[in-house]
């Protein structure tokens, strides 16, 4: 009996794999061969679930993502609190290993978007989608009353991604001059000032 075969399972472990690729090359420097020698599967193989090297690229922008939600989900268990909020805002920023995989994979995809204006839709996307976690808690806090009640969640919540896309830029490529400590404490005061209002 011919053995059944997991689809979507395999096409995570090939997102994975280009996440891991492109996290060590960049965007531009990253080919299937790379992606197949990550990978462990053969170019054909790779070939048969993403025809082209920009749908696996796709893929890994959308794997990252869910990545991302998957550890903000697990950490947060579901919490609107103040501190879930912050849970959920660290976990954009390159603080270990895997964040800091997620974020190199996010700008360079990011990167390539601002000189190839067909990705802009899927960059834009990446975008909302860091930033959905952030404004549906943001959005609980002003109503329960944790947040002062004039705040616009979205707005709020753009804001803060901004703050977070400059961190981790920060972080990835002046590691000399910042620390996680550092981007902690300047989450930690855009926090504290958007409480007080």
């Amino acid at each position: 009996m011919p053995k059944e075969v997991d689809h979507p399972a395999r096409r995570r472990e090939l997102a994975d794999a280009a996440c891991r690729a492109i996290a060590s090359n960049g965007l531009a420097g990253t080919t299937l061969a790379d992606i197949a020698d990550e990978s462990g599967w053969s170019i054909g193989s790779i070939r048969y679930y993403f025809p082209n090297k920009d749908e696996l690229v796709a893929s890994a922008l959308w794997r990252a993502g869910e990545r991302v939600d998957e550890r903000i989900r697990r950490r947060t268990a579901g919490g609107m609190t103040m501190n879930d909020l912050r849970i959920a805002a660290t976990e954009l920023l390159p603080l270990d290993a895997d964040r800091r995989e997620m974020s190199l994979v996010y700008l360079a995809f990011q990167a390539q978007a601002a000189v190839v204006p067909a990705l802009g839709d899927a960059a834009e996307g990446a975008a909302q989608r860091l930033q959905e976690p952030l404004a549906a808690r943001i959005a609980h806090l002003v109503k329960a009353g944790e947040l002062p009640a004039h705040l616009d969640a979205e707005q709020e919540a753009a804001r803060l991604r901004v703050l977070l896309d400059g961190l981790r830029l920060q972080l990835l490529i002046t590691p000399r001059h910042t620390s996680g400590e550092w981007a902690l404490a300047v989450l930690d005061d855009h926090l504290a000032a958007l409480t007080a209002g």
